[in-house]
């Protein structure tokens, strides 16, 4: 059993990862191709070649090591040496700004997967929890009250409710003062006071909060779907990417800073039992976990660190400032301690898998 769960989360891990990876180096591809740079090779994974097919001047290739993935541009090499044929598809031979459109593009384009996988996920409808009551915490505000399981909340001081989103976000806004309560009973609808309590608790970033509740839990199997235009489901796409982004970048400085345990990083391994997870609940939930991760990606290649996209654009900003490019030594040996770190990185959050998963 525990051998075909490792089984499942691995498939899912590599259908994960082909995907973000194929549309990541498909946007440095297209955009060198449109510029007349030859690309060599188009692999994903690294490491030894498992199989490969050379179409036009491009060999198409998969290889041993399924955790990213490159495009291979002629010249990309500084130090390489080209016929005067080749300089002229040469991307060492581009200007700062071509360079720079080229590397970005990559990230750009993992944006552009989630854009578009949110997109279709909130047109085709997103599953919502009702207002339903699904249990009543004793000597909470709700169970004096007389509130009991099965109860609908339909309204707080005069606003509709339907979802137990808004029931908690309303709740929330009017704080420590007296609420008015519509509530369905059956057939029989009624109103009724009480006054949310404050408790103690920890926010999605661990920072310490007060929330306001009144003592009940939404019945999880009573939903409804919301479905949305074109136009609606672009917004609240763009609302998911940035809240991601936000998130992300937060998390990581208050890891820098150590307000959060570096523990709390993961790496491929969760990344797999993560995806195995999503792909049990569903299509839906699923592509949702793989825009989630290209949006990761995609804001971490940008961060400026050798050996990433972001060191490259960092390089490229700097050749158009000074209006030539660095010292080959220089990015040789900056491309060369960005990977050791990048590898140090990966070797600490895969031990933070292991011991994670051996704790539980």
């Amino acid at each position: 059993m525990i051998i075909n769960g490792i089984f499942y989360d691995i498939v899912a891990f590599l259908i994960v990862i082909s995907i973000i990876v194929l549309i990541h180096e498909f946007g440095h591809f297209i955009v060198a191709k449109k510029l007349g740079v030859k690309v060599e090779k188009f692999s994903l994974g690294f490491g030894p070649k498992i199989f490969g097919k050379k179409m036009g001047e491009t060999e198409y290739v998969i290889s041993a090591l399924p955790l990213g993935g490159y495009v291979k541009l002629l010249g990309e090499d500084p130090s390489e040496e080209l016929s005067p044929e080749d300089e002229k598809r040469s991307y060492s031979k581009l200007s700062p700004y071509k360079k720079f459109l080229i590397i970005f593009f990559g990230p750009f384009f993992n944006f552009v997967l989630a854009l578009i996988i949110f997109t279709i996920i909130f047109m085709m409808g997103r599953p919502v929890l009702k207002s339903v009551i699904g249990n009543v915490i004793k000597g909470r505000p709700a169970a004096r009250a007389g509130l009991k399981k099965g109860d609908v909340i339909t309204s707080i001081n005069g606003i509709k409710i339907r979802s137990w989103g808004s029931l908690s976000k309303y709740i929330e806004k009017f704080g420590k003062n007296t609420i008015t309560i519509g509530v369905k009973e059956g057939k029989k609808s009624y109103f009724i006071k009480l006054k949310p309590v404050a408790i103690s608790g920890l926010n999605i970033l661990r920072q310490k909060i007060k929330r306001y509740i009144i003592g009940i839990y939404p019945l999880q199997n009573a939903v409804y779907y919301k479905y949305s235009g074109v136009l609606n489901s672009l917004y609240s796409s763009l609302k998911e990417i940035w809240f991601i982004i936000y998130i992300t970048v937060i998390s990581l400085f208050y890891l820098i800073i150590g307000r959060l345990p570096a523990s709390d990083l993961g790496g491929p391994i969760m990344i797999a039992q993560l995806s195995g997870r999503a792909a049990s609940l569903g299509v839906s939930d699923f592509f949702y976990f793989i825009a989630f991760i290209s949006v990761n990606i995609g804001l971490i290649n940008l961060f400026p660190i050798p050996a990433l996209d972001g060191g490259h654009l960092l390089f490229s900003v700097v050749e158009m400032v000074k209006r030539k490019p660095l010292s080959v030594a220089f990015q040789e040996t900056a491309a060369k301690v960005g990977f050791a770190l990048l590898i140090l990185l990966l070797l600490f959050v895969s031990y933070n898998d292991i011991i994670r998963t051996i704790k539980t």
